[in-house]
């Protein structure tokens, strides 16, 4: 069974979201990622009710299924903010059920986000948040998938495992971004067998650890065996999940950064490594 490449709006901040769905449909992916971020014009903040369900027609229309929706969440947002977060994620959710019309689970990724505690200390108040999250998230029928990011004290395919069996919880998955474990030492095979039976999505973008700064790069441009990471994957029953080229914004902020391009080299990078493949 052939893998199938996703792409997400992640890396086209500075483009119209109708035009960069197009732009990924253009550069041959088959799945679609839609941030929801609230700097990013797809933030359903200010992309309204109506820009949605014209987005919904949009992705129909190129063919592609129902899009992951990039959440960023501030999981454990402090009590004086959390009702401010609970408000926004609802509209995210809310969003999400607008542009879903399969028969796919309705997914959103987020990391535990910028107010979590330290690990040692705070890994329970990191769970019992990701908890009430999720029983939130099975009201509306949402599947959180929670990924572990290089740089945060959440960065270890044992700590992400660690989430999974202390909360046990049907709404509540991995997002399996290799590149985080990769980047921060963990070995690449181990991360995907550790992680297999908990995800519910794959990203990959590349990078390495300098001086204890975090330096990611495309997909491709970087050390990661992407054939290798392909065939970790199969050897887990992955096959069926398209692989999220992700771009982190360390590119996509920078003045010459071309989206199209950058679309393309993803793309031709995931490819290539798949013909690889045994």
């Amino acid at each position: 069974m052939a893998f199938k490449f996703g792409y997400s709006t992640y890396a086209l901040k500075m483009v119209d979201p109708f035009e960069a769905v197009k732009i990924i449909s253009e550069a041959g992916y088959d799945a679609l990622e839609i941030c929801a971020s609230e700097e990013w014009p797809s933030s359903p903040t200010i992309f309204s009710t109506d820009q949605q369900e014209q987005l919904v027609k949009l992705v129909q229309d190129l063919g592609f299924p129902s899009p992951i929706i990039f959440g960023n969440i501030d999981v454990c947002a402090p009590y004086y903010d959390r009702v401010a977060m609970y408000d926004l994620t609802k509209k995210k959710f809310e969003m999400a059920q607008r542009l879903h019309f399969d028969d796919s689970p309705i997914l959103i990724t987020t990391t535990p986000g910028h107010s979590a505690p330290p690990w040692n200390s705070g890994k329970n108040q990191i769970r019992d948040a990701f908890l009430n999250l999720a029983d939130m998230a099975a009201v509306e029928d949402v599947v959180i998938s929670i990924e572990a990011h290089a740089g945060t004290d959440f960065e270890t395919p044992e700590k992400a495992v660690w989430m999974m069996e202390q909360t046990a919880h049907p709404n509540l998955k991995l997002d399996l971004d290799i590149s985080h474990f990769v980047v921060e030492g963990s070995d690449m095979v181990h991360s995907v067998d550790l992680c297999a039976p908990y995800a519910s999505m794959v990203h990959i973008k590349d990078g390495e650890k300098v001086d204890d700064q975090i330096k990611f790069c495309l997909p491709g441009a970087g050390s990661i065996d992407i054939t290798g990471f392909f065939s970790a994957l199969k050897s887990n029953g992955l096959e069926d999940m398209p692989v999220f080229a992700e771009v982190s914004v360390q590119q996509s902020r920078e003045p010459d950064y071309k989206p199209r391009r950058v679309a393309e080299f993803c793309h031709e990078a995931l490819d290539t490594a798949h013909g690889k493949l045994a």
